[in-house]
């Protein structure tokens, strides 16, 4: 008996979605919060805004999003096998801390623990899926997801906390895209 493997454009499909949506989130919060600032406010600050709509912009978003990742890692996870798999298992598991941040804002217990959480969780999906891209010659996404590392570790040393944690979500977010084409199309 030959087991049929359907194909992942659709999940990928959901992971484009997923990242365009926290994209937009990302700049209405931010635009609707003043008093916050790239590089020198972390992320979650936007989370427990004085300003309602930045605030629930953005918890909202966590949710939405997370949700939407937690989706696309687990079609990728089902749909291969190896490191891909555990990169989707990785990134599903990072969606579950996402949607989590959002229930958790900032200065609440919980969050310092889903935000770590996700943080982690993510990095080693882009890790497994750097190594399944450059061991099947997929060298573009292979490179993507080695920059968006770099990058990411690169600006938490070089500058500051906030600033990397920054570069590191825009950089997720240029690897859930990269990633998700290679769904649709690969």
């Amino acid at each position: 008996m030959t087991e049929v493997k359907h194909s992942a454009a659709g999940f990928g499909a959901i992971g484009i979605f997923a990242a365009l949506i926290f994209s937009v989130v990302w700049v209405v919060a931010a635009s609707a919060d003043p008093s916050w600032t790239f590089g020198s406010d972390a992320l979650s600050d936007l989370g427990v805004s004085k300003v309602d709509t930045a605030k629930n912009v953005f918890n909202y978003g966590c949710m939405i999003t997370g949700v939407l990742l937690l989706i696309y890692g687990a079609g990728k996870a089902y749909r291969f096998d190896g490191a891909e798999c555990a990169s989707g298992t990785l990134a599903a598991l990072a969606g579950i801390c996402l949607a989590l941040i959002g229930v958790f804002p900032s200065g609440e217990k919980l969050h310092i623990l889903f935000a770590l959480l996700f943080f982690v969780l993510i990095a080693f999906a882009i890790i497994s899926a750097g190594y399944a891209d450059s061991k099947a010659g997929r060298l573009l996404n292979a490179a993507v997801c080695a920059c968006v590392l770099t990058a990411a570790v690169i600006s938490i040393a070089a500058v500051s906390v906030p600033m990397g944690e920054a570069i590191g979500v825009a950089g997720c977010i240029a690897w859930i895209l990269a990633d998700s084409l290679k769904l649709i199309f690969g």
